[in-house]
């Protein structure tokens, strides 16, 4: 469950509620991680016996501006060690914004940041998660698919970078199945969530079987396609924080694990 679902939440909150229900892991939040402070934070969840899936999100770079970017990959490289700190197999980046730039300029300024970030990543065994974007968030990225996403990591062969396949952005997509089965290697991690059509805004889910994203049809060609990963379900928008974290979280766990059955 990442932190994520329950934003408004502090880190010890969640991590106190997510033990109670049986949840596994955590996918951390950097924000909420700092905010609470890394070695207490790191030694909560260790008490409360949660992996940490995932931290998210850094990057940010902007690409139009150096001495931003160079700022921004001084802060990735920490966040790195801080995942490393914490377990967590990947961290989400979000590989740079340039609105201005055409989609091949933005693509040719990031991979040599990302590449640059790759030897930290191999050395603290921490995995680079390319975490793809609406397009009306552009100020996030310029990756907005994830077979897009998956054609930009595989012209750096280095298996420490990969995919957030997420599938509230994803599972519209031409050549989805064919990516699952044949570039399954990419992916670093799943993030679940559910969408209602006819929704007009980003970051609009709803919980798990409320919307219209065949999730079971999914989650269960990823397994067959030898996807053994970690599952982050992260939930945000205006359903979610009127129902209340309280029943979303439980209620979203449930129907997750009704997807196997």
């Amino acid at each position: 469950m990442s932190q994520i679902t329950t934003l408004r939440w502090p880190f010890d909150r969640d991590v106190a509620f997510f033990a109670e229900h049986g949840i596994a892991a955590v996918g951390v939040s950097v924000r909420k991680l700092e905010a609470y402070g890394v070695t207490r934070g790191a030694r909560l969840l260790r008490e409360a016996g949660l992996a940490a899936s995932c931290m998210t999100s850094s990057g940010f770079f902007p690409l139009e501006d150096a001495r931003g970017t160079a700022e921004a990959v001084a802060r990735t490289r920490e966040h790195l060690a801080v995942a490393a700190d914490i377990g967590a197999s990947c961290l989400f980046v979000l590989p740079g914004h340039a609105p201005a730039l055409s989609w091949e300029e933005a693509a040719a300024r990031s991979r040599p940041i990302l590449e640059g970030l790759l030897d930290d990543a191999e050395r603290l065994g921490v995995r680079l998660a390319l975490e793809p974007v609406s397009q009306l968030r552009v100020d996030l990225g310029f990756l907005h698919s994830f077979g897009e996403a998956l054609d930009f990591v595989d012209g750096t062969p280095s298996p420490w970078l990969g995919v957030v396949l997420e599938l509230n952005n994803a599972w519209i997509e031409r050549g989805l199945y064919d990516n699952m089965r044949h570039r399954r290697d990419r992916i670093a991690i799943v993030q679940v969530s559910d969408f209602k059509v006819g929704t007009l805004a980003a970051s609009e889910r709803v919980v798990i079987g409320d919307g219209d994203i065949p999730l079971r049809r999914i989650c269960r060609a990823l397994v067959e396609a030898g996807y053994d990963g970690w599952w982050d379900i992260e939930l945000l928008g205006s359903a979610i924080e009127v129902e209340g974290y309280e029943s979303v979280v439980p209620r979203a766990l449930e129907r997750f694990r009704e997807l196997w059955t």
